[in-house]
């Protein structure tokens, strides 16, 4: 298991952003994940996570499963989203995403977000397309890697 970097100002993973949610995503090399409570100032409707905060944890999980499968960082060109049930604030949430399809030009993805007691919340699908070399080489460049977690050649996009 490793964490993955993150990125100081990102909404998701930003350790210095100060509305963001701080999350920190760990991996196995297939799955990714990150578990959190989410706080009021993330609320939509009164006691209620908003649906967006919501889709952007999905967003990045799912999102980050194909850049550790295949190496390479990716951006979503499409999410879909089925919301099963309204996630309480200050709840305990796990986000998770996976691989589904890697077998053609846009890689796919699904993902959840499940409560501590398995309540199954919101249920994802993705479609992610590679960056190009440059546009990841920028990006590996302002991402925040630490001791504890995967190195950028793990992330790198091949050499062509």
């Amino acid at each position: 298991m490793a964490f993955l970097p993150n990125s100081e100002r990102c909404f998701v993973c930003g350790s210095g952003n100060p509305c963001g949610l701080h999350v920190r995503f760990q991996t196995d090399g297939e799955t990714v994940w990150t578990t959190l409570r989410v706080t009021e100032s993330h609320m939509g409707y009164r006691g209620i996570v908003h649906g967006g905060v919501l889709t952007a944890l999905l967003d990045e999980t799912m999102g980050w499963a194909p850049a550790v499968v295949m190496k390479r960082l990716v951006m979503a060109v499409e999410l879909n989203l089925e919301f099963r049930k309204s996630v309480p604030v200050g709840e305990e949430i796990t986000v998770r995403g996976w691989v589904t399809d890697a077998s053609r030009r846009i890689w796919e993805g699904a993902g959840e977000i499940r409560g501590a007691d398995g309540t199954l919340y919101v249920r994802g699908r993705g479609r992610f397309a590679p960056l190009k070399p440059d546009q990841a080489t920028e990006v590996l460049g302002y991402l925040e890697f630490q001791d504890d977690t995967l190195p950028p050649s793990a992330l790198a996009p091949e050499e062509r």
